[in-house]
């Protein structure tokens, strides 16, 4: 009886840290793929070497860990230009000597099936390959991103869209907005939806809770956001929803912030002087994941105001950690928390200070939501993740990956866009 050829499948993530946002998430994959049942499929997370101690832990059984230094060889930049779509993307931005990122030949040359980008940052590869574009946010918020950086997205997303035998997104909300503003084969966008990264980590004991809680001086009640400080994160309103609570209720609370600070911090800095709550606003920088689990959980809510997202994984983390949810109603977010979320409008910060008044007074509900949030994240396992992946690779890396978008196409019209359903 003859074994089956293993499969041999590169996840190529080289980003500049794993500490938030799609790095956490490729960390949630890499635990739950290490972890998988034997398919006759191996995972090389392709990282730069300054992160191999942040990969490293979650990393075992059939996925492999390969270091690349920063600066990578080019030798196949040059033949890669030549990229036909390229050519034509970059003429429908006006720039045609913009140049997209090119494969410096290692996934080639190491004999990879295909290539999985699992976060925005890609390169033109000769190999099938499944692109995740995450969120199209800049054809909606031209105004957050300079006029180079939105043109450097449009091309490299077009291009990366383009090359992918299939895209991956994480909502039926940003499938139908990949499609229409890119005007791919429906069948060729694919929905898997992400768990939560708090899986791949242990639990904080009760005794690190509370010196945890010590160290950051964390008071009985106080709400939660976990997001660097970019434009689209909307922390401005709940700076002026604490404004509201102050001058016309009476209501002090304070908010504590994860995660890195940008150079729009300094204009939040000054809104929180001019309205008279930066005595409240508490800014705690990156956090361990034991430390990030002990401040959800001691919180009396989470508050996820942003206006745009392509998924929302703290609202996931918040279900996982026991935390309430008052989620903005922009773009994923009611998809993913459903009914277990109080929402508002993202720019009302009145909405909003209604809300937290009910999170602190209202003991009840809190516990509601708590319960909405378990039954949600059931539905959201990041090891059901891993097995759509897998499923997903065996038609990309194989001759089965162009026959296969029939059955995918299949399963669209019949109103599954998961692989696994």
């Amino acid at each position: 009886m003859h074994k089956t050829p293993t499969v041999r499948i590169a996840i190529d993530c080289r980003i500049w840290s794993f500490q938030q946002g799609t790095g956490t998430a490729v960390l949630s994959l890499a635990n739950a793929l290490s972890k998988s049942a034997d398919v006759g499929q191996e995972y090389t997370f392709i990282v730069h070497e300054h992160l191999r101690e942040s990969v490293a832990p979650h990393v075992s059984g059939p996925c492999r860990l390969q270091t690349i230094p920063v600066a990578a060889p080019s030798g196949f930049k040059s033949r890669l230009r030549a990229f036909a779509p390229l050519r034509a993307i970059a003429r429908k931005v006006r720039k045609p000597a913009l140049r997209v990122p090119a494969s410096d030949g290692f996934v080639e040359s190491e004999g990879f099936d295909m290539v999985h980008f699992p976060t925005q940052a890609a390169y033109l590869t000769e190999l099938p390959s499944i692109y995740q574009p995450w969120d199209l946010q800049h054809l909606h918020y031209p105004q957050f991103f300079s006029q180079g950086e939105w043109e450097r997205r449009e091309l490299e997303y077009r291009a990366f869209c383009s090359q992918a035998r299939y895209v991956c997104v994480q909502t039926e909300w940003s499938r139908q907005d990949v499609i229409q503003k890119y005007g791919i084969a429906p069948e060729k966008v694919v929905v898997i939806r992400w768990g939560s990264v708090f899986d791949a980590y242990t639990e904080p004991s009760i005794e690190a809770q509370q010196a945890i809680s010590q160290k950051f001086a964390l008071p009985k009640q106080f709400f939660f956001y976990p997001a660097v400080t970019w434009p689209h994160k909307n922390h401005e309103v709940i700076f002026r929803a604490l404004s509201l609570l102050k001058r016309e209720h009476q209501r002090i609370v304070d908010v504590y912030f994860t995660g890195a600070s940008t150079e729009y911090r300094g204009q939040l800095d000054e809104l929180a002087r001019s309205l008279g709550v930066s005595e409240q606003l508490h800014f705690l920088g990156f956090v361990s994941p034991e430390e990030l689990q002990s401040i959800f959980r001691a919180a009396t809510a989470m508050v996820f105001p942003s206006k745009f997202e392509g998924f929302g994984l703290p609202v996931l983390e918040a279900f996982h950690a026991g935390a309430p949810v008052l989620s903005s109603n922009a773009t994923v977010l009611p998809e993913v928390a459903q009914d277990a979320a109080l929402y508002f409008d993202p720019d009302a910060p009145t909405e909003l200070a209604n809300l937290m008044i009910r999170m602190l007074d209202e003991p009840g509900l809190r516990e509601s939501l708590i319960a909405k949030g378990k039954t949600i994240l059931s539905q959201f396992s990041i090891d059901d993740t891993a097995v759509q992946f897998q499923k997903l690779y065996a038609l990309t890396a194989t001759r089965q990956g162009r026959e296969g978008r029939n059955e995918m196409a299949y399963a669209q019209a019949a109103g599954k866009s998961s692989v696994a359903e």
